[in-house]
């Protein structure tokens, strides 16, 4: 796809995650999309055949992402605590930010959409996946608790996932945010 294509797609992936942030997934049309971002039905369906396959994009982009930091993060040789430090980070600068709402959409996805329950599921596993490493890791350096990486690390995303979607819930403030983010680090350290 030429350039332009490229921009177009990624001018219509953005206005989709702000109307998801303040709509809601299941309450977002093709037609909303349409006025928000200028584009014919036939300009957007060139890109995208429905909500559902911009809210899959976006949902794959976030993990893609998340891949390629850990990956660097491995070959450069990071310690442990350095990617709980950046895991840590990057989800309190997501709870903080207004795009945070997107998490509610994104449950929507995987409640309403067969589609979207098999992309959270593999969204799920790969968090899990990356966690238990980065758990497995810091067993080795000495840093870490000792037990299952594996059984931490599930403990670990259905606790960032109950925060994700309780900030939607209900703004607890930035500081509630910060002192439960921060709790993980605590949990997972040997010598608090």
């Amino acid at each position: 796809m030429p350039a332009k294509g490229e921009e177009t797609k990624k001018k219509i992936l953005e206005k989709a995650a702000e109307l998801f942030v303040q709509k809601g997934y299941s309450a977002v049309t093709m037609k909303d999309l349409c006025e928000a971002t200028g584009l014919s039905r036939g300009g957007l369906y060139r890109h995208f055949k429905s909500t559902g396959e911009m809210m899959a994009m976006l949902i794959n982009e976030e993990q893609e992402i998340a891949d390629n930091e850990f990956k660097k993060a491995i070959a450069e040789g990071k310690s442990a605590l350095h990617m709980l430090d950046a895991f840590i980070i990057r989800h309190q600068h997501f709870l903080l930010s207004s795009t945070s709402a997107l998490e509610a959409a994104i449950n929507q996805f995987a409640l309403l959409d067969e589609n979207g329950r098999k992309i959270n599921e593999e969204r799920v596993w790969s968090t899990v996946n990356r966690t238990a490493e980065v758990i497995r890791i810091g067993q080795q350096e000495g840093l870490f608790i000792d037990g299952d990486p594996e059984i931490i690390a599930w403990h670990i995303v259905f606790f960032i996932g109950g925060i994700r979607t309780q900030t939607v819930l209900e703004n607890p403030g930035a500081d509630f945010i910060k002192q439960q983010i921060e709790y993980l680090r605590t949990f997972l350290l040997k010598n608090k």
